[in-house]
């Protein structure tokens, strides 16, 4: 590296300018500290060749006061500057400062929840906000929270079977137990079934259809809501759903629904087809479901009307 006074040149003027320049440098809280506590060790000859490094730590902002990344006031956004000897040289590195360490923690907890077609208040949703005016729904929360601490510790779980009238929370609490697992660092993807369903048709015309349905497909943990309310087709029940579930169910994925249905009545929902009954194919299906999951019944009024 050049020394401050090869950059700059040699005239009278300069000279005179260079002094000052050292003078400011050295005079400055942070550098002298710097200086002071390594005085053994460095000498005046280093300070005028490193003198563009002091003065480019002298210039930068070294201690976090709470600004965001997009404000960092330093050369290096989101990194503080901090001096070192090196063979006899000053030099310098930076370092993340808070403000970055914040900015990539907070980019990472948006990664966390995946979802598709899913309303805001859902994606909001906390397990302490479900309504327990009922011991069933107090059993559903006090499940919840049994599997994500589970989750957490990286044990094996089945996931929640959530069915009852519309309205009652089925979806927020999928939404609840998303943020919970959020908070503990664990990703989960959470789909609306209908709409994903139609995206995936869609997928046939720009050959996105593998892409998005692998995605879902392996999530790390999987959340189906409404599953039920799509409309059946033997592509949808065969070739979607069916497929999914058994790739869930053989790499032991957790996954959770939420359904207007018991398995009973999804069963008869899946089995019937403008081809007429089908009652093994669905049969299969609901065997899967079974197998990833365990059924609660969802009761109480229309949260949604309030």
């Amino acid at each position: 590296m050049k020394s401050f006074k090869n950059i700059m040149g040699s005239t009278p003027d300069i000279e005179k300018r260079i002094k000052k320049i050292k003078q400011d440098v050295i005079n400055d809280s942070d550098v002298n500290q710097f200086l002071t506590l390594h005085h053994n060790e460095i000498t005046n000859t280093m300070i005028d060749e490193d003198l563009n490094v002091l003065q480019e730590f002298k210039d930068q902002q070294k201690y976090y006061d709470g600004h965001s990344f997009e404000n960092c006031p330093n050369f290096v956004k989101g990194h503080v500057p901090e001096l070192y000897i090196e063979n006899e040289r000053i030099k310098i590195r930076y370092l993340p400062c808070p403000c970055k360490i914040k900015y990539d923690e907070e980019r990472f907890n948006s990664k966390l929840i995946t979802s598709h077609h899913m309303q805001r208040d859902t994606l909001n949703a906390k397990l302490k906000d479900i309504f327990m005016d009922n011991r069933e729904r107090l059993d559903i929360a006090m499940a919840a929270d049994e599997i994500c601490t589970s989750l957490a510790k990286s044990e094996k779980v089945k996931g929640l079977y959530l069915y009852g009238p519309f309205g009652t929370g089925k979806s927020f609490i999928l939404g609840a137990i998303a943020n919970q697992l959020k908070s503990e660092k664990i990703s989960s993807t959470i789909v609306y079934l209908p709409e994903f369903i139609r995206t995936l048709k869609s997928g046939f015309k720009d050959g996105s259809f593998e892409k998005k349905l692998q995605r879902v497909r392996e999530s790390n943990i999987l959340m189906l809501d409404d599953i039920g309310a799509e409309e059946v087709t033997p592509w949808v029940r065969d070739e979607v759903i069916g497929p999914l579930l058994h790739y869930r169910m053989v790499h032991e994925l957790p996954t959770f629904f939420s359904s207007n249905f018991d398995y009973s009545e999804l069963e008869h929902h899946l089995s019937m087809t403008r081809d007429g009954s089908e009652k093994t194919k669905a049969a299969r299906i609901i065997e899967r479901i079974q197998t990833l999951s365990t059924p609660y019944y969802l009761e109480g009024q229309n949260y949604r009307n309030n």
